[in-house]
């Protein structure tokens, strides 16, 4: 079974994610561009619209790339999420560089200009 994860999901929820299946996905604002991350950070799914196809090469391989770093970086909260969920001490998530949920959010706030998805 696989999930889209939201951060604010583990609370709502009250069970424990299945962390090895997560899949996080982020979109550009006109959502014509999507990239979906896996847990390791990898790309495991990518949606353009025809409408984005219409910008040109430049303008989307542009937008796949911003978008697909931004998922990347929330595979990587997400690990964050798992392995403080999991009782791992701060020092040890702080050697990962791993982002916590506001650097993340105020990564996308710079790129996007507003809260994505």
């Amino acid at each position: 079974m696989t999930g889209s994860y939201d951060f604010d999901d583990l609370d709502e929820r009250g069970a424990e994610p299945d962390w090895r299946n997560l899949i996080y996905e982020v979109f550009n604002p006109e959502n014509s561009v999507g990239v979906a991350c896996n847990r390791d950070g990898e790309i495991v799914g990518m949606h353009i619209t025809d409408d984005a196809c219409d910008n040109g090469e430049t303008w989307l391989s542009a937008e796949i790339l911003r978008t697909a770093r931004l998922a990347h970086l929330k595979s990587r909260v997400g690990l964050r999420a798992e392995m403080e969920h999991n009782g791992t001490r701060p020092y040890t998530i702080d050697s990962f560089d791993l982002p916590t949920e506001a650097a993340y959010r105020a990564m996308e706030l710079a790129e996007f200009g507003s809260a994505g998805s």
